[in-house]
């Protein structure tokens, strides 16, 4: 094995290189199977033949974690702000019809925590697409869930995939 830092061969699998000081397979200058040049958009050695992984494709991995929680995140917010705004649309409409008592005490108390917790969900899902700011993206996700509970299945089947995948897809964001 070749650290893939300086190219100095190891012997074992050490954690540390004890010629350079960093993580063996943390580089991307050396082949570790034969220690050959190679850049970070290197695939395959062109020495050996080996499989090198290259920052670039590494950090490809796991990428689908963000991006699907948030695009759970868009496809809970999204219903849920038309779903608030419909609401508050008819608040205003029984309030000109005479009023029903106490109906639009009820319908306000949805519409507008409904649509903040909408609005939240969309910008974190955003976010999470975009991989930037972490925990504004699990704010969103957050929110995805809340937003979803007053109809329970999207607060299941979206909300919660969404928190999880912002949580596991952490190290994805910059």
């Amino acid at each position: 094995m070749f650290c893939r830092n300086c190219g100095k061969e190891l012997t074992g699998s050490p954690e540390i290189c004890p010629n350079c000081g960093a993580k063996p397979m943390s580089g991307t200058s050396y082949c570790p199977n034969c220690g050959a040049p190679t850049t970070e958009l290197t695939e395959i050695c062109p020495k050996c033949g080996a499989r090198v992984a290259g920052k670039a494709v590494a950090k490809a991995g796991g990428t689908w974690m963000p991006l699907t929680a948030g695009i759970l995140d868009l496809v809970a917010g999204v219903p849920a702000l038309i779903i608030g705004i419909a609401l508050a649309a008819g608040l205003g409409a029984l309030g000109g019809l005479g009023g029903i008592p106490g109906v639009g005490l009820i319908m306000g108390a949805i519409a507008v925590p409904l649509i903040i917790f909408a609005i939240i969900a969309i910008v974190g899902g955003v976010f999470a697409i975009r991989r930037r700011t972490w925990w504004l993206a699990l704010v969103g996700s957050i929110c995805a869930f809340l937003a979803g509970l007053p109809l329970i299945l999207p607060a299941i089947f979206l909300g919660i995939p969404a928190i999880v995948f912002t949580i596991l897809g952490k190290r994805h964001f910059k």
